[in-house]
């Protein structure tokens, strides 16, 4: 027996998670101790299949280019060498290529000249004629005869046996082969002939008993190293599924919390207006936000280790499938087919899959060293939260960018997988962006507004705005929606496209206005000296001194009138503390008011002379009295 080539194919080569468990970009340093074990009988059990028990040789067929066969294009199996074409002639049995043919160059294969056959049709049909001699004739035993002849005067090779008596032509050999190859006619017919004859009783010897029942047992070991590697890598994936689980009842905790602090009813009531009650929960949320963020990411480096034990599961039965196929003569044929088409869309599927989820990843580490460069702290922590939360909602409308262009260059690369050629892939994506243009307007509005809102700072994730109609803080926001939460606990969305004015009460700084009114009768020197003393001592308290940007400013008398005298005072806040200041403000106000003995204005009633009152009301009964 003819010992045949090894059997290692190309594509067993990246099975399983061994080098990519522990390289998975932002996932945890290290695994635990207790998946060591799990890891190291997932490489025992990859190493069973690459170490099968007797050699062989196999070739996956790659088909044709991404960008179809039709017209001028060249096939991707054909190589051409100016005026001669060149392809690889394969075994129908277990793949492996036999030889090379050549043929002259044909330049628009829509329409051949007459006479001439590209080569890649050439090579078709050799390798259907092996196959009909081998595998439906069984030729192959001891009265077969593969002999060299002249037909029409070409150098041809053909089988005979003693149940098809009547030679069949394998493959014709031409010059073309012979001075691709540099050797006479009839000596590249002798080697070929050789090459068939051994692709065909090798065939027939793999029939024998004795090598069915070794193929039996390669097919029993490759099986059971499928399904320890399967049970390997599914309790790897439960185990990082519980820490997924943690993490995200983390998250959830945190949110719970963030409800459970935010203002009640009662007490949104209590204050008054809308923005008291949503600043009050502004810096809980603010917190609860940025608390989430770490745990976020690292869920998203569980998240990309599960991706990977999931294409390596994938990949294991894919390779594995194919392993098994090729044990068998009769079933070697069915995995040049499963390893052609199929296998080019599922690259292309993880290749686009693994561009996204490495950005993603690459941006989470952006985002943390980021974090790591600008912490929160100072005065100025409320302002640092507020740029650590714009930029991750750049970061995340970042993502959903690049998700969007990533996945629409893997659907072009599917259809040119399938064979559509390339100008008809730019002939459909002109329709569809001409499509989009009139039909998603809107959407295209809002992405341009939701760039520039975020571009120009107009307001981020957790600032309390005004717009559209709406009041509310900032829980979400990308390039095409703002949602926000209402004082009332409604969750509002609104397209960005629909936003035209925003009055942001949060950016940068606020400003409390309190106006007071005193009694007419009091001296207004004194109660200016007292609201003056006032906003000093509170801006001088430590306390409250991270709150108050700058000494607290009276503008004197605003207005006067019957009720009192109006005294107006302006106190530049940090953003989003106006309301807390102003309270504390008032109260301390009050109380150096009533200190001082200056009474609070009260509107005042002019009571009319008693006589006059007495005609008055002595006109509106006789008026009473003369209606009918």
């Amino acid at each position: 027996m003819v010992p045949t080539r090894p059997t290692r194919p190309r594509a067993q080569r990246p099975a399983g998670p061994r080098g990519s468990a522990g390289a998975v970009i932002g996932a945890p340093a290290a695994l635990p101790r207790q998946l060591l074990g799990p890891v190291l009988a997932l490489v025992l059990a990859v190493l069973l299949v690459w170490l099968p028990s007797s050699p062989g040789h196999a070739q996956i067929s790659l088909g044709e280019n991404l960008t179809g066969t039709n017209g001028r294009v060249v096939p991707e199996s054909v190589n051409r060498f100016g005026d001669i074409e060149v392809s690889a002639v394969t075994s129908p049995i277990n793949g492996r290529e036999l030889f090379k043919i050549a043929s002259p160059t044909v330049y628009d294969r829509s329409q051949p000249p007459e006479g001439s056959v590209p080569v890649e049709q050439r090579a078709r049909e050799i390798h259907a004629r092996v196959e009909l001699a081998a595998l439906e004739r069984g030729m192959g035993g001891d009265s077969m005869r593969v002999e060299t002849a002249k037909l029409n005067n070409v150098t041809v090779i053909t089988v005979r046996d003693e149940d098809h008596p009547r030679p069949m032509v394998l493959a014709s050999v031409t010059s073309a082969d012979a001075n691709f190859h540099g050797v006479p006619v009839q000596e590249l017919a002798q080697r070929w002939r050789r090459e068939l004859e051994r692709e065909i009783r090798d065939y027939d010897i793999s029939l024998q008993p004795e090598n069915l029942t070794r193929s039996l047992w390669r097919f029993l070991r490759i099986l059971l190293a499928m399904v320890v590697a399967t049970g390997v890598i599914l309790f790897l994936k439960r185990r990082i599924a519980r820490r997924q689980l943690v993490l995200q009842q983390k998250l959830q905790a945190i949110r719970d919390q963030a409800d459970q602090e935010a203002p009640s009813p009662s007490e949104q009531g209590h204050e008054g207006a809308g923005q008291d009650s949503l600043l009050l929960g502004r810096h809980r949320f603010l917190e609860a936000t940025l608390n989430r963020l770490p745990i976020k990411r690292r869920l998203g480096g569980w998240n990309l280790l599960q991706w990977l034990l999931f294409w390596a599961l994938l990949l294991l039965w894919y390779v594995g499938v194919y392993l098994l196929l090729r044990q068998f003569p009769g079933l070697a044929m069915f995995s040049r087919d499963f390893a052609g088409l199929p296998l080019k869309l599922l690259v292309v599927w993880f290749c686009t899959t693994l561009a996204i989820r490495f950005c993603s990843r690459l941006l989470d580490r952006v985002e943390a060293r980021w974090e790591e460069r600008h912490p929160v702290q100072g005065g100025a922590a409320d302002q640092s939260r507020r740029l650590r939360l714009r930029f991750s909602t750049i970061i995340e409308a970042t993502k959903g960018l690049l998700v969007v262009l990533i996945a629409l260059v893997g659907v072009l690369s599917g259809l040119g997988v399938l064979g559509v050629p390339s100008s008809s892939i730019l002939a459909i994506g002109g329709l569809l962006g001409l499509a989009i243009s009139f039909g998603a307007q809107n959407l295209i509005r809002d992405l341009v507004n939701g760039f520039l809102i975020l571009a120009e700072d107009q307001f981020a994730v957790g600032d309390v705005i005004s717009t559209a109609g709406a009041t509310g803080l900032v829980e979400s926001l990308n390039l095409r929606v703002t949602q926000l939460r209402s004082p009332g606990g409604e969750f509002i969305t609104i397209p960005n496209s629909a936003i035209t004015q925003v009055n942001n009460l949060t950016r940068n700084w606020s400003r409390v206005n309190v106006s007071v009114e005193v009694d007419c009768d009091a001296d207004p020197l004194e109660a200016l000296a007292v609201t003056r003393a006032t906003g000093e001592h509170l801006h001088q308290d430590p306390a409250w001194a991270d709150s108050i940007l700058a000494p607290p400013a009276v503008l004197g008398l605003d207005a006067i009138g019957h009720a009192g005298l109006t005294i107006t005072t302006w106190i530049d806040t940090a953003p989003g503390r106006q309301w807390d200041v102003s309270r504390e403000f008032r109260l301390r106000l009050l109380q150096n008011l009533r200190g001082a003995g200056i009474p609070l204005g009260t509107p005042r009633q002019t009571n009319l002379n008693p006589q006059l009152r007495k005609s008055a009301l002595a006109i509106g009964a006789a008026a009473i009295g003369s209606e009918p």
